[in-house]
């Protein structure tokens, strides 16, 4: 009889750590889904073109074109995901504080001696931590297999690339030639006739052609801004590209910790389940008296097991979140949608990347946006060469191939004769000041620029650098240090309470620190995972799988 009292409650003496250690993993699971739904359902664009004249403010009050644009700069990367959480240190709130804060009242301990050591079963772990080292099923979704799929069959990606049809059109529209003109005329027409008295005449007919010169090189000038424009434009979708792939590293990730949550979920529900269903057995084997104590810790126990189910609901929605925001990414069909799941460990050795000063180096060199920037200070000297060019206006060729002139009226011959000429505008109000000023400007406002996301590249490399090392050392102290005192304390801790040295209360009290040290593994796995794609994104170049 004592055994089966002191099962019943070293049952109830799990649930609360049960509780604790599931009910946090899927409101975080969900809350990961939503701080990344509106990264992943940005609209990318190229934003102003480097080296343009364009006002890098956006049009002024009253201007007709709209001010209003669709996406944003990807901002600083690296720590701003930083949600591990440090394990405590001082004596935690007792139990039954907070069983009450979530809604819960802990049962009063049944009354009865307590039995010999040997005779007391252990409670059973609140917790799995194989679950961090499941993979996913083996037919799911990779992380290269997902940036394959994004680079091919998202839409805007494969909207953007007109981009750059466009971009051609425009450098085959610079390099045409202007059209030449031709005029006829006819002049000296009589009202009615010559005479000897009113002379005039004779009659003439003419047939001009006039072709224009480019004598200061404007249609070369024009093509050479067209193709570093085009140049520029290239630059700046592998930008884009690099930003998409940046969101698929986070959609992924979101959906690799919903993953773990769910498995987490799932299995608290099934302890839960085998927890009821030995205390429901017990309390047949137990006498009148033990029955009717049974019976109401099996209440409370039915009622922690809905409230279990109820955690694993939130859980599959996190999960249904985090497929629908990978989904969109990747232009999946709403069908396939439901079978979305991960394939990859957050367990995973991963080299040891460069220097920070190694890192920064790279990224200044391969980063897509500083090779636009760079691009986009030889546009602005070339804008500023074509500005110069146009101070001179074509050169208008005049040829007239043939004159007729009509001498019959006079019963003359008629003569034929051809004529040239040259029209040019001399440049002495227009020379073209304000456009010369304005690109010789911009040309000094690019470079400012370069120099200004030179320095930002290099703010955020560190800060994506340190952030990835200071997770590693995180992962590494919660692993090595904190998790075996964690485990061995737990250990020691169940068996003074089977040898009744200390009471439920502060057992619990160990359960809730070790539950939350356990969800701090949970947090440091996914925050050293999502540093290590921050620091690729960062760079420019996929340095860490």
């Amino acid at each position: 009889m004592c055994r089966i009292r002191h099962r019943l409650a070293a049952a109830i003496l799990v649930l609360p750590c049960v509780l604790r250690a599931e009910f946090v993993r899927p409101a975080r699971a969900q809350q990961d889904a939503r701080q990344q739904r509106s990264g992943i359902l940005e609209f990318p664009n190229l934003g102003p073109v480097p080296g343009s004249t364009e006002l890098a403010l956006g049009p002024g009050p009253g201007a007709l074109e709209p001010a209003m644009t669709l996406g944003g700069s990807a901002g600083i990367l690296g720590g701003s995901r930083r949600v591990g959480r440090t394990p405590r240190t001082t004596r935690a709130t007792p139990a039954t504080t907070v069983v009450a804060n979530r809604g819960l009242r802990e049962p009063e301990a049944l009354p009865g001696p307590q039995p010999p050591p040997a005779a007391v079963p252990l409670p059973a772990p609140a917790f799995d931590e194989r679950i961090f080292d499941d993979p996913g099923p083996p037919d799911g979704l990779t992380l290269d297999a997902a940036i394959d799929r994004m680079m091919k069959a998202n839409l805007d990606m494969r909207a953007l690339r007109h981009e750059l049809t466009q971009a051609d059109a425009d450098v085959l529209t610079a390099g045409l030639r202007t059209n030449p003109l031709v005029y006829m005329d006819t002049q000296f027409i009589p009202y009615g006739s010559f005479t000897p008295e009113r002379p005039g005449g004779p009659t003439q007919y003419d047939l001009n052609v006039t072709y224009p010169l480019d004598v200061s090189g404007k249609r070369k000038a024009r093509v050479v801004v067209a193709r570093m424009a085009r140049s520029g434009i290239e630059s700046q979708f592998q930008d884009v590209a690099r930003r998409q792939i940046d969101n698929v590293y986070k959609a992924f990730t979101t959906l690799q910790a919903a993953w773990i949550d769910l498995l987490m979920a799932r299995a608290a529900v099934r302890r839960h389940e085998q927890v009821l269903a030995d205390v429901r057995a017990a309390g047949r084997a137990a006498g009148r008296t033990d029955a009717r104590a049974a019976a109401d810790t099996i209440d409370h126990l039915t009622l922690v097991l809905e409230r279990t189910r109820s955690g694993l609901g939130e859980a599959e929605e996190a999960y249904a979140d985090a497929q629908d925001g990978l989904a969109v990414l990747l232009n999946l069909p709403a069908a396939d949608v439901a079978s979305l799941a991960p394939h990859g460990s957050l367990r995973d050795s991963f080299p040891t990347p460069p220097t920070a000063d190694e890192l920064t180096t790279l990224a200044l060199r391969c980063r897509p946006d500083v090779h636009a920037a760079r691009l986009g200070i030889d546009r602005a000297g070339a804008e500023a060469r074509l500005q110069r060019a146009n101070l001179f206006e074509d050169v208008y060729l005049f040829y007239d191939p043939i004159t007729y002139q009509d001498n019959r009226p006079q019963n003359l011959l008629s003569a034929h004769s051809w004529a040239v000429g040259l029209t040019f505008a001399l440049p002495i109000f227009n020379r073209n000041q304000g456009n010369i000023a304005r690109a010789q400007s911009n040309l000094s406002q690019s470079k400012l620029e370069l120099s200004a996301l030179e320095r930002r590249v290099v703010a955020e490399v560190r800060l994506a650098d340190r952030e990835y090392r200071r997770s590693c050392t995180a992962l590494d102290q919660i692993e090595q240090a904190i998790l075996p005192r964690a485990r061995n304390m737990l250990h020691r801790k169940t068996k003074q309470l089977a040898a009744g040295t200390i009471d439920s209360d502060a057992y619990q009290v160990h359960l809730d620190e070790t539950a939350e040290i356990v969800q701090s593994h949970r947090d440091a796995l996914l925050r050293r995972r999502r540093a290590m794609l921050d620091l690729n994104t960062a760079v420019g170049l996929r340095l860490l799988p």
